[in-house]
């Protein structure tokens, strides 16, 4: 009995150290958020109402305020965002404060393209190899940020979304071999989402130009799909009602990441909408602004964005760009001080054409981690994990700054980050302890013992060490290095290895009914068990690990649960062969 006790602390301990020494994610800095005010002036109100509020509901708050409101987009109703002109604003706010229909409310707020200067070039010098995209060889960014490794090891964002909350997007030349989806546009008197202005269909070409097609340049996700939503003018003006509804639409039409190349003053009401893109798993990358000076603009600068400060070509903080806290990363944003030193890429020119053209900014900063973003994701990736793993992985001193928040982004250091957590000796040992104990707790045999440890720490971490051997990257390799639960990953890409029922007790359940039901196979069932048992703590303890459409909260219960329950099926096989022995003794 005391050695059966001895052993459930001792897994019990395990299992909180798992907890204990999970890695902290990376501090960050950010400003506080200021409050909505209001003048005592008439003006335009938006009001976002709780999500499915009914034309009742508007009809209630309109005459609380002696106001119409109209819906703000028919894409905007389910999540009831509304717009109207009242006589005097801050009355407005009073009366709707503490009011249960009504999630935030402020006065329309004002939002545009940081302003950025373009310098037209035409022609260009060929790249040679990989990609062939003639003017590659210009793109000093896309060497600067890691790019050509992640393109070296097949990471291009296959099946990631990445919304470009913009100008609008324009199937231009350098667009042609790039998955374009319909999108919306939320500008009035634009039917379309196609760009008017150019600024949009750039930051989409930095993120999933069509790369390899002997055109242009090159992109940093080229697999990538982009959604285009128009929430910006034709002169790069839009407002809060616009860019919030936007947003709404993006996430509810697939997006995983989206990209805002825009900024201003605090809104809460594009505040909200990004609050309810992250609770859905979605990763939002803002421009941190270019004011030149401390002080990061919206949405740059919220906690559920990544804000992103810009670099020019020797990797120091371009002139323009903002700083301070609210800067999680810097990238490649150009300096066209220096000859070719802004970021190329194709765009309309606005005589219904094209042309590749330099900008320079952090809305072109931006693009580059949004990209990074959605190759991470098509990696496996969580995306609860994302943010955590860029900032980790940027080139800087260790600490943030508060110019380069914590470090120049690091693609190529980014995916060999996620590389050595699959590969890692942390979850073969675990396996294998684990497995250890569950048998030890029931007093098994020495052989039983030692049979199911090998296949805990098998089943949990595989022969991790065959990475740091340099052997091919065949797909039989890859498994054969990894843990059983990252298989579906390598099969199948597209972060299937995040499926609930994947990272559930559902397999070792089942291997316990069919395998466990014999003594020469039940140690490998055992070990399964086990190992899943502690893969999955353990990547609820450091996030690793996210089953789809679940909240990180209720992910992370989801993923407790489910390792307990493969511990005691772990147990139950323990002690079924502690009873088969004894009646073998008999």
């Amino acid at each position: 009995m005391a050695h059966t006790v001895r052993n459930s602390l001792a897994l019990a301990a395990i299992v909180g150290g798992v907890y204990a020494l999970a890695p902290s994610a990376p501090e960050r800095h950010l400003p506080e958020v200021p409050a909505v005010t209001a003048p005592d002036a008439s003006g335009v109100l938006v009001v976002d109402l709780v999500d499915g509020a009914s034309e009742a509901d508007l009809e209630s708050i309109e005459r609380i305020l002696h106001a119409d409101l109209d819906w703000t987009s028919p894409h905007s109703i389910d999540e009831a965002l509304a717009q109207g002109q009242v006589a005097d604003l801050d009355d407005a706010l009073a009366a709707l404060r503490g009011n249960p229909l009504v999630e935030v409310a402020e006065p329309m707020m004002q939002m545009s393209i940081p302003a950025e200067a373009i310098a037209i070039h035409g022609g260009g010098e060929a790249a040679g190899a990989f990609p062939n995209d003639p003017m590659y060889a210009r793109q000093w960014n896309m060497k600067a940020m890691g790019a050509p490794e992640a393109w070296a090891a097949g990471a291009m964002g296959d099946g990631v979304i990445v919304a470009v909350v913009d100008t609008g997007v324009s199937k231009i030349e350098d667009l042609e071999g790039t998955r374009l989806l319909e999108g919306a546009s939320f500008v009035p008197g634009a039917k379309t989402a196609a760009d008017d202005q150019g600024h949009g269909s750039h930051v989409a070409g930095t993120i999933a130009q069509t790369t390899n097609n002997g055109k242009g340049v090159a992109g940093v996700a080229p697999n990538a799909t982009i959604l285009p939503v128009k929430v910006l003018s034709k002169f790069g003006f839009g407002n809060s009602a616009w860019i919030a509804s936007g947003i709404d639409y993006a996430v509810d039409n697939g997006a995983q990441v989206i990209n805002l190349s825009l900024g201003g003053g605090y809104s809460a009401v594009i505040h909200n909408a990004i609050k309810k893109a992250e609770k859905k798993g979605v990763v939002v990358v803002a421009a941190a602004g270019n004011s030149g000076r401390k002080g990061v603009g919206y949405p740059g600068a919220l906690a559920e964005t990544i804000g992103v400060s810009a670099t020019g070509p020797d990797g120091k903080l371009a002139p323009y760009s903002s700083w301070g806290k609210g800067v999680d990363i810097s990238a490649p944003g150009g300096d066209k001080r220096v000859s070719n030193g802004g970021i190329l890429q194709d765009t309309v020119d606005g005589k219904g054409g094209h042309h590749y053209v330099e900008y320079q900014g952090t809305s072109m900063a931006t693009p580059h981690v949004a990209g990074a973003a959605a190759v991470l994701l098509s990696r496996g990736v969580p995306a609860a994990r994302v943010r955590d793993t860029l900032l980790e992985s940027a080139r800087g001193s260790g600490t943030w700054d508060e110019k380069y928040g914590h470090g120049q982004l690091d693609l190529a250091a980014a995916l060999g980050q996620t590389t050595r957590s699959s590969s890692s000796p942390v979850p073969f040992l675990l396996g294998g302890i684990f497995a250890f104990l569950l048998a030890q707790m029931a007093g098994t045999s020495g052989a039983f013992r030692a049979k199911s440890t090998l296949a805990g720490a098998l089943a949990g971490g595989g022969l991790f060490f065959l990475g740091a051997l340099g052997l091919p990257d065949l797909m039989v390799v890859r498994l054969l290095s990894t843990g059983l639960v990252h298989w579906p990953e390598i099969l199948f890409g597209g972060g299937w290895m995040h499926f609930p029922l994947w990272l559930s007790a559902a397999l070792p359940m089942g291997l316990a009914f069919t395998l466990g039901a014999y003594h020469k196979t039940r140690p490998v069932a055992l070990g399964v068990a086990a190992a899943f048992a502690a893969t999955l703590f353990h990547g609820a303890a450091t996030g690793a690990l996210a089953p789809w459409w679940m909240p990180v909260m209720l992910g992370q219960a989801w993923l407790a649960m489910n390792a307990t329950f493969s511990v005691l099926l772990g147990m139950g096989m323990a002690g079924t062969e502690i009873l088969e022995q004894m009646e073998r003794r008999r």
